[in-house]
């Protein structure tokens, strides 16, 4: 990145005051127009009616469609498109686990994750598992894009992409505050304001969202919830055909949350405790993303070019293990420890619950992450072509400066301060960073009925890892013993894939689809994952009903996987290491419909998803990750599975309301699925009523998993049982200025 970029990027602070400045000089006398609303945003596909020329499958979530229910929870929101699994992990979607068509689901990691076209995984080829997910309640749409189309996006092409639009700059000088309280503490502010005068536009938005968390800690108590905050601010420049846009995100979160699971014991006894020895776990984070935008128009040709960087930093404070060893003959690490007491030992139980006198010892998972670049994209209409070419460079990173922390546990469970820390001292100290460039080549041949899209896309990344000295100290010195020891290596990857889809119009009323592409997800210093994807489907549209049913396969030439801590696999001792789990087959079913029927002046929108898929291993195979697999087994956390049906109404007096019915099927955290591993199918139930009080205020209720469920809904990592958000009411209005 060039000096009057990086000047550029360092002193954007600067810009929120000059932004204040200007909204406060626009005149703010609405006008009359006949154009859009807003100024758009970066967009992959477009508004609803633009998912119907896909030529694959894909789905829009409307700014309409956000406002019914007011999610604040992604995972939530993606039950509205089939084919899309995810973990749940601490009940509010802070860190979310999605897989789209089978990829592995851990952390995103395997899913092309985008705000505004701009990659935003904290490093998407070095450590794509998103820690940092962009904060829900202050997206505007969301949009997902599956099957060849995705080869257009990247750089995880096998299963999808997910592009939120953060809100839009308004024409017309307005605004929005939305203020919501709840139960344990919930507390959620949201408001923007934007204006447009002449050749500029701008817009301020704050969103401050908190919670006390709804799990107890055993025997010392404590807070389990979170305080996160966003600031977004967006300044455009408009003239003729030609535009730029320049966003900056600041956001800071703090979470007392924890990676700890319960063993099935504890998990019974009370499926919404945590373990005493939590009560100093904590996640804190923060960071800045900064992007300009340029678009323009020449004669037969659009531009759009995008310069970022994106800076992330976390630190997930965390329990890791009891020096219990010699005294009670447990094993240390945590997840160890709850294995062992799932298997019969009281020892380990007894640890668990406070009963035993240990050391504990707490890790500072601290991490820095870079994610820069820039990216445009040039196309054009040639007769029958309509022609798309798209490059990316980029550079991203991932360094780690980890330390320890140390605390007693008594017998009777209470827990010392903090002592003993010790700084820079793990061999895992390292910095991890990946120089990538990518572009693609996109032709949509219009045959009248039959349209035909063809692309091809080329990956070239390079890769080092290198390993720093044990010493502590600020200063930390590389150490080069050459890559026996994997401290200073190197790694380059050249990758293409193609794309193949088509369209045909039966009749006025139904679409038939057809497409196959090759896909990869890049792995840090190993070769790539890579997948051959197909997919067969029909598109009904007719008044208000529409219907989409696909029917998609994935077959894997060489099945990939990371060793994170949050995968529960056998491989601590050689975090981030790659394995690879063979061969493996996904096939399954989409469905989605919609409908809008009235009567006696009320209008009933209902809409059905429902996704059956089957995914196994294709051979037997043998490593510290997947563990001993059989051909046959299921890959974890993919359930047979998934349905959502939301039915709701709108009345002429301003009243309205939905139900939501998610049902999620069984799946097991490892592929060798033992006692422990298993997660029974669940559901959950939420309403939400709203009521219009005139033209620019709304009130409204939300009640999540109205019928209490404590159904246990993920074992992660590995053994440790994780019960659902409680029932939870949450009352909230919305004022349009």
């Amino acid at each position: 990145m060039n000096k009057f970029a990086k000047s550029f990027y360092e002193n954007s602070s600067q810009y929120l005051i000059i932004l204040f400045l200007i909204l406060a000089s626009f005149n703010l006398i609405a006008q009359d127009s006949d154009e859009s609303e807003y100024i758009e945003s970066v967009t992959i596909i477009g508004s609803k009616e633009d998912v119907k020329d896909l030529a694959g499958s894909g789905a829009v979530i409307s700014n309409e469609d956000l406002q019914k229910a007011m999610d604040t929870d992604i995972q939530k929101i993606l039950t509205a498109v089939p084919g899309i699994y995810m973990r749940t992990e601490e009940g509010y979607g802070l860190r979310p686990n999605i897989s789209i068509r089978g990829t592995a689901i851990e952390r995103s990691g395997k899913v092309t994750i985008m705000e505004d076209g701009v990659l935003v995984a904290p490093a998407p080829y070095t450590a794509s598992s998103a820690y940092y997910f962009p904060t829900t309640g202050r997206i505007h749409a969301v949009e997902v894009l599956k099957g060849p189309a995705v080869v257009s996006q990247g750089p995880q092409t096998i299963g999808g992409a997910i592009n939120l639009i953060s809100t839009p700059i308004p024409k017309v000088a307005s605004g929005k505050f939305i203020q919501e309280i709840g139960e344990n503490g919930m507390t959620r502010t949201h408001t923007y304001y934007g204006a447009s005068q002449g050749n500029f536009g701008a817009l301020v938005e704050i969103h401050e969202h908190a919670s006390d968390g709804y799990d107890s800690i055993a025997n010392v108590g404590g807070d389990t919830g979170f305080d996160k905050s966003d600031l977004m601010i967006k300044a455009n420049y408009t003239s003729g055909n030609h535009s730029l846009t320049f966003k900056r995100v600041d956001l800071d979160e703090t979470s007392n949350q924890s990676y700890v699971g319960l063993s099935q014991a504890s998990f019974n006894a009370n499926p919404r405790m945590r373990y005493g020895a939590t009560a100093y776990d904590k996640m804190m984070n923060d960071g800045e993303q900064t992007s300009l935008t340029y678009e323009g128009s020449f004669n037969n040709f659009d531009v759009r070019f995008t310069s970022w960087q994106n800076d992330y930093h976390r630190d997930w404070f965390k329990v890791s293990d009891f020096n219990n060893d010699s005294e009670h003959g447990e094993r240390d690490d945590i997840n160890e420890l709850i294995s062992d007491a799932n298997n019969g030992s009281a020892n380990a139980q007894a640890i668990l619950d406070g009963e035993l006198a240990v050391e504990i010892e707490y890790k500072h998972n601290n991490r820095y992450y870079t994610n820069e670049g820039y990216q445009f994209n040039i196309s054009t209409q040639l007769g029958i072509h309509a022609l798309t070419v798209g490059y990316r460079d980029m550079e991203d990173s991932e360094s780690r400066v980890q330390a320890h922390e140390y605390a007693d546990q008594a017998a009777d469970g209470s827990l010392s301060p903090l002592y003993g820390y010790i700084g820079l001292n793990n061999s895992n100290n390292r910095l991890r960073e990946s120089s990538a460039t990518s572009y693609y080549l996109e032709d949509t041949m219009d045959f009248g009925k039959l349209a035909i899209t063809v692309g091809y896309r080329s990956e070239d990344y390079d890769q080092r890892h290198r390993r720093w000295s044990d010493r502590a100290g600020p200063n930390l010195t590389m150490v080069r013993t050459g890559e026996a020891d994997n401290r200073d290596t190197f790694a380059t990857n050249d990758h293409t894939t193609s794309s193949f889809g088509a369209t045909y119009d039966l009749n006025d009323n139904v679409i038939l689809v057809a497409g196959f592409h090759q896909g990869m997800t890049p792995m840090f210093g190993a070769d790539p994952e890579e997948a051959d994807n197909m997919e067969l489907g029909l598109r009904y549209s007719e008044g208000s009903t529409n219907i989409e049913a696909f029917y998609f396969e994935s077959d894997y030439s060489r099945l990939a996987a990371e060793c994170t801590l949050v995968s529960g696999a056998a491989c601590d001792a050689d975090e981030s290491a790659v394995f690879s789990g063979g061969e493996a087959d996904v096939s399954g079913l989409e469905f989605s419909g919609s409908w809008m029927l009235e009567g006696n002046g009320v209008t009933y929108p209902i809409s059905v998803n429902y996704t059956s898929t089957d995914a196994t291993f294709a051979n037997s195979s043998e490593s510290d990750y997947f563990g001993t697999v059989a051909a046959g087994d299921d890959l974890p956390y993919i359930p047979d599975s998934q349905s959502s049906i939301v039915v709701g109404f709108i009345n002429d007096n301003g009243l309205s309301g939905n139900a939501r019915l998610v049902n999620v099927g069984s799946s097991c955290s490892l592929a060798a699925c033992g006692t422990y591993n298993k997660i029974e199918a669940h559901s959950y139930l939420d309403l939400s009523l709203r009521k219009a009080l005139n033209e620019d205020m709304d009130v409204y209720l939300i009640l999540e998993n109205t019928l209490d469920s404590e159904d246990l809904i993920s074992r992660a990592p590995s053994e440790g049982a994780r019960s659902q958000k409680p029932r939870t009411m949450k009352v909230g209005f919305s004022i349009n200025f």
